[in-house]
């Protein structure tokens, strides 16, 4: 609902989540075209090589494990932002 509303330039989500994963929620929004180029970092405690590879395949651009270094997540999310942001200039020229 919310993507309906705003204009995201990055997602944090998580894999376990009330109504539905966070696996499926990113393979929505990666099919809906208004989404699908919004970069996607999971963030999770669950660490297991299979939950990882499972979220690269549903469409994430990262993986962060919890308890993540604060650092380091803000870093990658800076990061994914600039990128996100150029991608868009470049796609409006």
């Amino acid at each position: 609902k919310l993507v309906d509303e705003h204009q995201f330039d990055l997602i944090l989500l998580d894999i376990m989540m009330p109504d539905m994963n966070g696996f499926d929620v990113c393979l929505k929004l990666k099919s809906s075209e208004k989404t699908k180029n919004i970069p996607i970092i999971f963030l999770s405690g669950k660490d297991s090589s299979s939950d990882i590879e499972q979220a690269y395949e549903s469409g994430g651009i990262d993986y962060v494990v919890k308890p993540f270094i604060t650092i380091e997540l803000i870093t990658k999310v800076n990061s994914y932002v600039r990128l996100k942001q150029l991608e868009d200039k470049f796609d409006k020229l």
